[in-house]
């Protein structure tokens, strides 16, 4: 295993939030939004380990080619538009990010909800239900467009949630020993707790239950034919649904504790600092000055006992 696997797989806790925007929203402004106002902002709460920000385009039902038993279409108005991967290392991580930050501020971070999003909804994948199987993509913090071919994998249960569990995970240890594929996440999620999430004060949007998914794959191929085949008919006994968002873009805002460039001016920002290769504007001293301790990550939270 790499290290970059091994830092991955130290985050204990994942809240992956799916959603799309309100109809009457530019859509180019929204992906700007979350990216360089919201997530920069989220990038600054205490007990985060890992943040990744993803932006889909429209469900390809023919990446993998006909199964029969499993429905690949899915209508435009259902189409997730983003998925943010929130992680935390551990209950400490989780509960510092809840108290982060104080209720007023964080009552202007959560209003993003209701000024963008249409239907949005929170799964929890917890321990070894979400795990990264293999990444020989040599970027542990991905930004912008992906430079190979890449799928946000949302998959619908057949039959019951054990053998639905188990196999998903026999069928992404099966696609990371594929060739010609690059990544593979795996997430198992729990039904969502709305109660949960109100009582950390967001505005409930969640998908009828129809519309939620059980499972995601994070995958990432050296070219899109190698998609054929990853799929078999066997699978259609545990899975009904599954629809590829191919990846537009994926921002890093926090890796391994600490905040990336990205998380802490932006996207513009690091897209202009890349281009002249300004290693000043890189330097922690500067960072530090100019953002406060935040920069300096380091150890988010006591480790648990």
């Amino acid at each position: 295993m790499n290290s970059l696997i091994e830092i991955e797989n130290r985050a204990g806790i994942a809240r992956i939030t799916c959603g799309w925007k309100k109809p009457e929203l530019p859509l180019a402004f929204v992906r700007r939004y979350w990216r360089d106002v919201h997530s920069p902002a989220i990038s600054r709460r205490a007990g985060l380990y890992e943040y990744r920000h993803y932006q889909f385009d429209g469900v390809d039902s023919t990446v993998f080619g006909p199964v029969d038993g499993i429905a690949f279409e899915c209508p435009a108005h259902q189409q997730l538009m983003w998925t943010s991967d929130v992680r935390y290392e551990n209950d400490a991580g989780l509960a510092a990010f809840g108290a982060s930050p104080g209720p007023e501020v964080k009552a202007q971070l959560l209003a993003d909800i209701d000024l963008l999003v249409d239907q949005s909804t929170t799964y929890k994948s917890v321990g070894d239900k979400a795990v990264t199987l293999v990444d020989t993509t040599g970027e542990p913090t991905p930004q912008g467009a992906p430079p190979r071919p890449a799928f946000a994998v949302f998959f619908r249960q057949k039959g019951d949630e054990p053998a639905f569990h188990a196999h998903l995970r026999a069928l992404a240890a099966r696609w990371a020993a594929a060739p010609g594929v690059r990544r593979v996440r795996l997430s198992l999620f729990e039904a969502p707790d709305m109660e949960a999430e109100k009582k950390a004060g967001y505005p409930i949007k969640t998908h009828p239950a129809e519309l939620q998914y059980q499972a995601w794959i994070d995958l990432v191929l050296d070219d899109a034919s190698h998609a054929r085949g990853l799929l078999q008919p066997a699978d259609a006994a545990f899975i009904s649904v599954v629809h590829a968002y191919p990846v537009a873009a994926v921002y890093t805002s926090i890796y391994a504790g600490r905040p990336t460039l990205v998380g802490l001016r932006g996207f513009p920002a690091y897209e202009a600092i890349q281009a002249f290769n300004a290693v000043g504007q890189r330097e922690p001293a500067l960072l530090e000055w100019m953002y406060g301790p935040v920069a300096a990550g380091g150890p988010v939270v006591p480790k648990a006992s």
